[in-house]
């Protein structure tokens, strides 16, 4: 199956925590304006002309509800947070607080608080992608193609991405996987409507017209990511999904029993197939280094 990335451009250390600011940075009560000085990181408050939007802004989707919010908010009580931004191509270039930049616009601003840091563009784009993890910005898709837009541009590898934005390596190559999802399904959960374990689990099925069968009952019966891994191991035994699905489980206490402990043994999904007597187990992996690393536990000495 082929990866959807759908990759664009250009990610060090998680953003420092600043002194804490009591009161809003109300701009009728900061006339003084203060040029930036690109080569160090300071206070300054910005014309907002001047400041432009991230293109490798690693968050694509903005909330249209939650965006007027802010807008009112400022409106009332100035902004209580400055962005991060960085001096770029002679114009200064937001790092973090694409939202809060939006917002000012939206509310007839014409300066905005700002902290300029002197980054290149792999910096820029981690400090992006960490702000946005810590706000749980980004959805699950955002976040997978941000991860690899790490591995491809910067070549990192998994584990690298995982120190980098503070997730476990399983997190990461769990949420690489939702790259090979076709594009629909992609975009349902952009929209929420399944859940990054549904899109997992539906990776089961290499048929993706089957997958798309699936997600539809998953919208419209309301089914749990289990279901649908019961679902999926189902289809691979009968090669059909028309049936409704049981209620009951279908597995017996110790083959689950094994699954779970394998799973979190490799931590990766770990399946139990069994027909009469007999079965298989089919363990997951994101990609060759995934493969080498379930290798290495399967193959390192017993305490």
């Amino acid at each position: 199956m082929t990866r959807q990335s759908g990759l664009g451009q250009g990610l060090s250390a998680l953003i420092p925590e600043k002194e804490t600011i009591n009161q809003p940075f109300n701009q009728e009560e900061n006339n003084s304006y203060k040029e930036a000085s690109p080569e160090h990181e300071e206070f300054v408050w910005l014309k907002i002309d001047e400041v432009k939007a991230n293109p490798n802004q690693p968050r694509s989707n903005f909330d249209d509800v939650r965006q007027q919010e802010l807008t009112e908010s400022i409106k009332h009580h100035g902004i209580l947070q400055p962005i991060l931004v960085r001096f770029n191509n002679f114009q200064y270039e937001i790092i973090a607080g694409e939202r809060r930049f939006r917002a000012a616009k939206a509310a007839g601003l014409d300066q905005i608080p700002a902290f300029v840091r002197d980054v290149d563009d792999q910096n820029s784009f981690e400090q992006a992608i960490v702000e946005n993890l810590q706000r749980d910005n980004l959805n699950a898709i955002e976040e997978a193609t941000a991860f690899q837009r790490l591995i491809d541009e910067f070549g990192y590898t998994q584990q690298q991405v995982a120190e980098r934005v503070g997730k476990g390596r399983p997190t990461v190559a769990n949420s690489l996987r939702l790259l090979y999802l076709s594009p629909e399904l992609q975009e349902m959960l952009k929209l929420g409507k399944i859940s990054a374990g549904h899109g997992r689990a539906l990776l089961g099925i290499e048929d993706v017209q089957s997958q798309l069968i699936l997600a539809e009952r998953i919208i419209k019966e309301g089914l749990s990511v289990r279901q649908i891994e019961e679902l999926v191991v189902s289809l691979s035994q009968s090669k059909s999904i028309s049936s409704p699905i049981e209620t009951k489980n279908s597995k017996e206490a110790g083959v689950l029993e094994v699954e779970n402990f394998l799973s979190d043994k490799l931590n990766t999904k770990v399946s139990v197939v069994t027909r009469g007597g007999k079965g298989r187990i089919v363990v997951d992996f994101a990609d060759m280094d995934d493969l080498h690393r379930i290798y290495n536990l399967l193959n390192s000495p017993q305490e």
